[in-house]
């Protein structure tokens, strides 16, 4: 890949290191674990990078503050409008905090309790009145319209795919001979992010994307080589809950090498499997890449040769929900 291909959709290379500069100052970098239990499963050397143990408890930070880092200040004073499943109206209350800037996010009336909580704690108005994610972007579109402010679109945009593609920079970091990278797959715009580096800085990494079969918009795209809508079903994997459009499909066309569909049950289990053997809890969405392994790893399917490196985007999880499935699946899980 080069700096022409997908022009106004992916960000360059300097533009994904300008915003690791800008991020330094407020961000830590989050850890790359190395999983002793999935390298077991797997048969090769597994690592996480656990955006699940980001400020506002996933990778939506990044992206959202490197837009309002952008923008001018005049424009952040007018404020800002997004929508959200959750973790990027989380990712845009916290920088709208930072910056003093007034916010408003559209989330589904659905979404985990523990998110819309979160961002109205940072100060953001909350508007749970969609019927669903697509139906919340509507609704943000059409009051940025109304009322002349910028909306921030949750999965597009060079300034937060340029924020989203720091977490690539990380992980070469530390493990610049990574040869497979697992990534959490909804709108595109993590994929997006991390793959504008990888395609140019690690060309030879097989890139896989998670999502579940009830937000399979991107697998079902790719394969079909336009945009295909899906139904709006409920799922543990909120946080990749939508259709995509055009740029997404685009940008999974450039970035993906293979893309893998979970059952509820995989991703149920996933999370299940992560509390017990890495103590982490993580959201369904955040937790697809590992449910992708332990399936690959049941069918002989998973990578031979390594290191992998699985992106862990998210922890919130609404606790009920969480114990709810710990009781469900730790029995079984035990008996293995």
């Amino acid at each position: 890949m080069t700096d022409t291909v997908l022009p106004g959709i992916l960000p360059t290379l300097a533009s994904v290191e300008a915003s690791a500069l800008a991020l330094r100052s407020i961000l830590s970098p989050t850890p790359l674990r190395h999983s002793e239990a999935l390298s077991a499963l797997v048969g090769t050397p597994v690592w996480l990078k656990l955006e699940c143990e980001q400020v506002t408890g996933s990778f939506k930070v990044r992206g959202a503050y490197t837009v309002l880092h952008r923008m001018s200040p005049s424009d952040r004073a007018r404020g800002v409008v997004a929508s959200s499943a959750g973790n990027h109206g989380l990712g845009v209350a916290w920088a709208a905090h930072h910056f003093g800037a007034p916010a408003t996010l559209y989330v589904p009336e659905h979404a985990p309790q523990v998110k819309k909580d979160g961002i109205a704690a940072l100060g953001t108005t909350v508007n749970d009145s969609a019927d669903d994610y697509d139906h919340a972007m509507v609704l943000a579109k059409a009051h940025a319209e109304r009322e002349g402010i910028p909306f921030i679109n949750p999965c597009l945009g060079e300034d937060l795919l340029a924020g989203q593609g720091t977490v690539a920079l990380e992980i070469l970091a530390e493990c610049p001979t990574v040869q497979h990278l697992y990534v959490c797959v909804g709108g595109g715009g993590l994929l997006g992010g991390v793959g504008a580096v990888m395609r140019r800085v690690a060309p030879a990494v097989h890139i896989v994307g998670a999502q579940s079969v009830r937000t399979a918009a991107m697998a079902r795209s790719v394969a079909a080589g336009h945009v295909v809508e899906i139904a709006s079903e409920r799922t543990l994997a909120d946080g990749l809950a939508g259709q995509i459009d055009d740029d997404a499909l685009a940008i999974g066309q450039a970035c993906l090498d293979d893309i893998t569909t979970l059952s509820e049950d995989e991703i149920g289990e996933a999370i299940v499997w992560l509390h017990q053997h890495e103590g982490l809890r993580v959201e369904g969405a955040g937790a697809v890449t590992v449910a992708a392994l332990l399936q690959a790893a049941r069918t002989d399917r998973a990578p031979h040769t390594g290191p992998i490196v699985a992106i862990v985007s998210g922890r919130n999880i609404d606790a009920e929900r969480h114990a709810a499935l710990l009781s469900e699946w730790s029995p079984s899980l035990d008996e293995r």
